[in-house]
């Protein structure tokens, strides 16, 4: 039986030596723990890609972002703003450097940045941070543009506001700025792309001596002393882009008191006539809508045009002559940053506010009616005509003040009295200058001139729904309380100047 019992559990042995049964739990938890741990890789590799799509996303956003305020604000600070704002710890992952590297001239950044990625299954075979890095090289490209700076130049920016400099230095200081963003730090732009000219005003404009073939009646040998300002026009002319042209009397200009000194008898007989540059009188009068002085006995009127022999007496002392208050002359658009910093430093601060002056020759030097009659770099090409292909125009009005005129100060349209802008009185004058601003603005924004409006200092002191009105939009309008802000506003109008794209 002992040996029966041995031979069968020796059989049992054997078999069971040679079964596979036993195996099966051990290979299937191995190769459940080998799948777990490939799924969890590819888990993390997944999220690590993700991750990578958004830095790379957000690199790209942000630069452009940034590129818009590269001349305003640090650029490092700028990116990694709206690199934060972008990727915003995407997926619990986080920036871990960065770097914003400009060429010379600011025109091409190279921007990078790292971020580090926690993983979660690769952590158990060591990888615990995924580290990732993306680049972009964002280029600043400045739209095709003519573009008019149209300057206030009247007495009251000689005060400051609310800062340490007075309006005429701050205003200075960011045109400067604005023309250096423009020009991309270069002296000249020579791709046939930016043409920038400047039109400083007060109570008229100065066009300079050179352009005397667009007066009427001028004479080189009786008018030498004339330092180019001018009347506004009449008959409605005076809100237009009509060129001047001999055949039509109302479209030439004016000189700015053009004085004729008459002598008459006792009998009021006229006995000769000279022009003379200007008038100190001794007592005032006007006649037939023009001014008129007294001196030493002879009778002086400031006038191209008529006079006869009925007077009115005026006790306001009106100041006046050819050259009273004459703006800073008016530069053509030029190609030449050089050129325009120097016109713009050579401003000053003289005389009244008279809006729409500074406006509608803005609008003359966009015009392509004008190509060929402003010489210099502008040439017989420029203007180019509105909508022409890859080319903007644009107008930057900058005003401290309210359209005003004074009985006592002779200004484009002479004195209220004069009746020249359709009302006799200061507030009908004044409200006729701000509806011949709103005009000309109109006239513009419809041939597709882009206008930014700017109104510097207190609001009680600018007629910001006019200068809203005026913009192209209302977000085109800015408001500048103090001298301060003025840089910003600046900066920000040179930034929607310029076109901005990812170029790898």
């Amino acid at each position: 039986m002992m040996t029966s019992f041995k031979m069968r559990l020796a059989k049992k042995l054997r078999l069971f030596a040679k079964s596979e049964a036993g195996m099966t739990l051990p290979v299937l938890a191995l190769s459940f723990l080998t799948l777990t741990a490939f799924t969890g890789i590819a888990i993390d590799v997944g999220r690590v890609q993700m991750v990578q799509s958004k830095l790379q996303f957000s690199v790209d956003a942000a630069g452009l972002a940034a590129g818009a305020t590269v001349n305003t604000v640090n650029a490092d600070t700028e990116f990694k703003k709206y690199l934060d704002t972008n990727f915003d710890n995407y997926m619990g992952a986080t920036i871990t450097g960065y770097t914003v590297t400009p060429n010379n001239n600011n025109t091409v950044f190279t921007l990078t940045a790292t971020a580090s990625v926690p993983t979660t299954f690769m952590g158990v075979v060591g990888t615990k941070v995924v580290s990732l890095t993306a680049h972009a090289e964002i280029s600043r490209e400045i739209t095709g543009l003519e573009l008019v700076l149209a300057l206030d130049n009247t007495g009251s920016m000689s005060e400051s506001s609310g800062g340490s400099v007075t309006k005429l230095q701050a205003l200075k200081t960011a045109s400067n700025t604005l023309i250096d963003t423009l020009f991309g730090g270069s002296t000249v732009s020579t791709n046939g792309k930016l043409y920038v000219g400047i039109v400083p005003f007060s109570q008229g404009v100065n066009i300079g001596t050179s352009r005397s073939t667009w007066i009427t009646n001028y004479n080189a040998s009786v008018n030498s002393s004339w330092g180019g300002c001018l009347d506004a026009r009449q008959n409605g002319y005076d809100v237009t882009d009509d060129t001047p042209s001999a055949g039509s009397p109302y479209s030439m200009f004016n000189m700015r008191s053009y004085v004729k000194r008459i002598e008459y008898l006792s009998s009021g007989a006229e006995i000769s006539t000279t022009t003379v540059s200007s008038c100190t009188p001794s007592s005032n009068y006007y006649q037939n809508k023009k001014t008129i002085c007294t001196a030493t006995g002879n009778y002086y009127y400031a006038s191209p045009l008529e006079h006869n022999t009925s007077w009115s007496s005026d006790y306001s002392g009106p100041t006046y002559g050819q050259n009273t208050t004459c703006a800073q002359q008016l530069t053509p658009m030029t190609n030449d940053s050089s050129t325009l910093e120097t016109a713009v430093n050579a401003m000053a601060a003289n005389g009244s506010t008279i809006i729409n002056e500074g406006m509608v020759w803005a609008w003359r030097m966009l015009s392509p009616k004008w190509r060929g009659l402003w010489g210099g770099t502008m040439g017989s090409t420029l203007p180019l005509d509105y909508g022409t292909k890859g080319m903007a125009k644009a107008v930057v009005l900058l005003t401290d003040g309210l359209n005003t005129m004074y009985d006592s100060i002779q200004a484009a349209y002479w004195f209220p009295r004069n009746n020249w802008t359709g009302s006799t009185s200061i507030s009908g004058s004044e409200d006729a200058l701000d509806a011949k601003t709103l005009s000309i603005c109109t006239a513009m924004k419809e041939q597709g001139i882009i206008i930014y409006t700017i109104g510097l200092g207190p609001s009680s002191g600018i007629n910001e729904t006019l200068l809203r009105n005026c913009a192209t939009a209302e977000n085109y309008y800015f408001h500048s309380p103090t001298t301060s802000e003025l840089q910003s506003v600046f900066n920000t109008i040179g930034d929607s100047l310029s076109n901005l794209r990812v170029s790898q």
